[in-house]
């Protein structure tokens, strides 16, 4: 221990002072008669005064100054420095590369620690980076023997994202063996990375031969991974990583999108996770932007965990071509093609001449859109040199006697057609309305899920030629070609034989619709800026906290060429480079050879080798403090005033002691039966409405559970007269579920029957409460789970329970209108049906019990800690989460308050029933 203040300790010297002050006595009384009074005659001489005070009073004041004095001093407690004997100059280097960021501040603090012994022994503390700054130099040494002046820089370090650079690290220290005057002997110690480069001999060479004693400090290495992924010929990631020697611990890879909402959690296996794939559905892997590798749930810190995705190498625009009378809201074409298209493409509008100027790669054009003879010219031309022509059918095709025409350029169709259209159903009709066959092999379809409600009930046909079936990419149940296609130039032409909206088929209603036009947007040849074909200027940056920010000053162009072997550094740091919408990314993982461990430099030092030194000062002064306010404490009590202290203490307390007692007593006067109620353990939820959840043993699923319920009971307390408590995870037969509304059950693929389960729900059903079952999406594109598998398991899940008939919610429902007015109910998946009792129950009022779907709306509800929303919704985005959060709020206020909104429907025929 040492005294930083050591002139302070004098004041001890005053301790016998103040000792023999509280010790002296005072003089005895004098005693004088009075004969004139004889009263005083009768008093006896005695002493009132103290002759000294007592001896623990006395100690309690001399340790009180003491602590005082010793605090002023400001002793130092020394922690451990076993790097070296503190009698010479000390170099520190520190790695300051990607491979830094873990254990950052504990670097930073060994360096400290390191540093503070020097600078009390009145010697030189030199600082050498090893990683170049953002202006590509490498940061001159930092040598100084101020300790304040080296706790500022140390303050202003910050790690980076590109490697060290240990050659410019040798020169360094070369240089200053070389300006060293002889006989002046320096410790070194490296704090490494750990991480092995190509120069490590060099910088072992220059640190050896500068004769120095050398010391090497490593931190574990358990947070230093690489992570890397590729994208195989069927669109498929996989992803790998390469890490330093450490016990084996879960990773997983988070995938996110560009407004950092996660797509999907997979857990890594095997010794490095080499070839893991990552099964995400083809709509999410393409808004898929970056990969994080985690821990324990927890993102490990730096850039090298994390793996950006350049899906956006090629952009596709998209022109709608649609007359002005299209365009009404929920009937027009224009408005069922926008909707389809968002989220697909760049989607424009306009003009031809506006359009075709853009560059497009696709361009849907609606039905008598191109009678102009200008029109069809200008577009016929743009097909040949590479466009795509979507083209959609209606009453003018139909009507179009050139239809007929076998000439590509002069019809702008795939096939000739025949004359008129053909109407399914109806009394005039050729037959029922028509479903969809299965996609060929050979078409761009393949592989689409194909919804049972679709039909067709009007179509345009295409001429039966030898040919057409190599041009059919989509068949109706009777053969019938529904979609056609043909080359013509170097681009295509392609034509829905219906109608863009809902008056000759439901396809443009469901799900099915915007997933074709993405595959036919997709499969476009696309635009690319002719800028990327020479050279990629730096775009945005991956810093070492894993943000994308501004290039630093040094960062430099990569050409095509060279791209692939490029290694990262400050000119070429990790990020995105190239042009906005066709942007390439740059990963530490894809351009770095894997990990290994650097080979130790110097003496092995770990950082249990050095610890801070701690100041005292604090602790003795704070002592010090308490023991004069005992003392004060005690000088009140020997003089009796210590109890009128308490009682004014406690006059002022008073009023905030009895407020509580007073609110009770008037709650016991309002509500006598309160005391009978709450006696004993009550459970939550019978103090506040809260939602429930059923426990699935499944963690991920359970937290987004409780994360989406608690959600929707933020959105619906805000926005409603509802309050709504934190929700609980129940078991079903084992939890009371009385006290929930509602319960919301994700059915897993594991679910198995259980009576006693099946039993409590039935219970819970019949007295007013509404089980949702929700089956997370399957039957979407945004699910990899087996719809068979789910099927099963759902019909496990509802064995034994008292299910209604049910029927498919719409917009005449209560749930459509019991709060917002929703035409849809989507969740984080939207287009599957949601399944409700059927109308006219009058056992429960006409509430239905149980709400069946698969619109996954947990995960679109959820809300994290921060109050952020962690799961990303597709494909609408944040208008889509909108909807499902009001969806979530009718849904809450049905099972609160059953069908009352239904009676309002009621209300004119009643008041005109009053009224007569």
């Amino acid at each position: 221990m040492i005294f930083l203040t050591p002139l302070a300790l004098i004041g001890l010297v005053a301790l016998p002072v103040i000792y023999w002050l509280v010790k002296a006595t005072p003089p005895p009384p004098k005693e004088q008669a009075y004969p004139s009074l004889q009263i005083l005659r009768r008093l006896r001489a005695g002493r009132a005064d103290t002759a000294r005070s007592p001896l623990w009073l006395l100690v309690l004041r001399l340790l009180a100054v003491a602590l005082l004095v010793l605090g002023l001093s400001q002793p130092v407690w020394l922690g451990r420095d076993l790097s070296a004997q503190p009698s010479q100059d000390l170099v520190l280097v520190l790695d300051n590369g990607w491979a830094a960021v873990p254990h950052w501040q504990e670097r930073l603090r060994a360096a400290r620690s390191l540093a503070e012994r020097r600078f009390r022994a009145g010697h030189e503390v030199t600082l050498l980076l090893s990683a170049p700054d953002a202006d590509g130099s490498m940061a001159a040494p930092f040598t100084t023997r101020d300790r304040a002046r080296f706790e500022e820089r140390l303050l202003a370090l910050t790690p980076h994202s590109w490697p060290s650079d240990r050659a410019q690290s040798a020169r360094q220290v070369d240089a200053l063996r070389d300006n060293t005057s002889q006989g002046t002997v320096r410790d070194i110690v490296l704090l490494s990375d750990g991480v092995s480069t190509p120069a490590d001999p060099s910088l072992a060479r220059a640190l050896h031969a500068s004769g120095s004693r050398v010391s090497d400090m490593r931190w574990p290495g358990c947070d230093t991974m690489l992570l890397s992924a590729h994208q195989g010929d069927n669109g498929a990631l996989t992803a790998s990583f390469s890490a330093l020697p450490c016990p084996t611990r879960p990773l997983a890879v988070r995938a996110r999108d560009e407004n950092g909402g996660t797509l999907g959690i997979f857990p890594l296996t095997g010794k490095d996770a080499s070839g893991t794939d990552l099964p995400l559905p083809p709509l999410l892997r393409d808004r898929a932007t970056r990969l994080a590798l985690e821990s324990d749930t927890l993102p490990l810190p730096g850039p090298s965990a994390l793996y950006l995705l350049d899906a956006g190498q090629r952009r596709h625009p998209v022109g709608l071509l649609t007359p002005g009378t299209q365009d009404t809201p929920l009937t027009g074409q224009g408005f069922f093609l926008a909707q389809a298209i968002e989220g697909v493409g760049e989607l424009h509008r306009g003009a031809v001449p506006d359009l075709l100027k853009q560059k497009l790669s696709v361009l849907i054009a609606t039905d008598g859109t191109l009678a102009d003879d200008d029109t069809h010219r200008r577009v016929a031309d743009w097909v040949r040199h590479g466009g795509v022509l979507i083209r959609f059918a209606g009453p003018v095709l139909a009507s179009d006697p050139n239809a007929s025409s076998p000439d590509k350029a002069k019809t702008l169709l795939p096939v000739p057609l025949m004359g008129g259209m053909r109407q399914l159903g109806g009394p005039m009709s050729w037959g029922k309305p028509q479903v969809l066959s299965a996609f060929a092999e050979h078409s761009p379809f393949d592989g689409l899920a194909l919804p049972k409600e679709v039909t067709v009930t009007r179509q345009v046909l295409a001429q039966p030629t030898a040919e057409l079936g190599d041009h059919v990419w989509a068949r109706l149940s009777d053969g019938t070609p529904l979609v056609t296609a043909s080359a013509f130039g170097q681009g295509e032409l392609v034509l829905f034989h219906v109608t863009g909206t809902a008056d000759w088929s439901s396809l443009p209603l469901s799900g099915l619709f915007p997933a074709m036009l993405e595959r036919l947007v997709q499969r476009s040849v696309g635009q690319k800026d002719q800028s990327e074909l020479r050279q990629l200027v730096p775009f945005t940056m991956l810093d070492a906290h894993g943000q994308l920010v501004a290039p630093p000053e040094a960062a430099r162009p990569l050409s095509v060429e060279a791209f692939a072997t490029t290694r990262p550094d400050v000119q070429h740091p990790p990020g995105f480079y190239g042009p906005r919408l066709s942007r390439r990314a740059f990963n530490l993982g894809d351009h770095l050879p894997p990990i290994t461990p650097e080979a130790l430099m110097g003496t092995a030092l770990t950082p249990d080798h050095v610890s801070p030194d701690h100041a005292l000062a604090p602790y003795l002064l704070g002592a010090a403090l308490l023991l004069l306010l005992a003392d004060f404490l005690v000088a009140l009590w020997l003089r009796g005033m210590l109890g009128r202290l308490a009682m004014l203490g406690l006059l002022v307390a008073a009023p905030a002691l009895m407020a509580p007692h007073c609110a009770l007593a008037q709650e016991d006067d309002e509500a006598p039966k309160t005391q009978a109620v709450t006696h004993g353990t009550v459970p939550g939820a019978a103090l506040e409405t809260r939602l429930g959840y059923v426990l699935t043993g499944h963690d991920d699923i359970d937290e987004a559970s409780r994360e989406g319920l608690q959600g929707l009971s933020n959105y619906a307390s805000d926005r409603s007269s509802a309050v709504m408590g934190h929700p609980d995870g129940v078991t079903p037969g084992k939890d009371d579920l009385a006290y929930y509304p509602m319960l919301y059950w994700p059915i897993t693929e594991d679910v198995q029957e259980d009576p006693k389960r099946s039993a409590a729900l039935n219970s819970f059903m019949a007295h007013g409460g509404i089980l949702m079952l929700d089956t997370q999406g399957v039957g979407s594109e945004l699910s990899t789970q087996d719809e068979g598998q789910t099927r099963s398991a759902l019909k496990r899940a509802t064995a034994g329970l008292v299910v209604p008939p049910l029927s498919k919610l719409d917009d005449h429902h209560v749930l459509a209108h019991s709060f917002y007015l929703l035409h849809d109910f989507p969740g984080r998946v939207q287009g599957l049906p949601v399944w409700v009792a059927r109308s006219g129950d009058d056992s429960n009022d006409d509430v239905s019990p149980i709400i069946i779907g698969a619109g996954d709306w947990a995960h679109a509800w959820a809300m994290d800690a921060q109050g952020n929303t962690p799961y990303a919704v597709i494909p609408g985005g944040d208008d889509q989460r909108t909807q499902a959060y009001r969806f979530g709020v009718n849904l809450l206020l049905y099972a609160l308050t059953g069908n009352y909104k239904a009676d309002q429907m009621r209300v004119p025929e009643l008041l005109k029933r009053m009224e007569q």
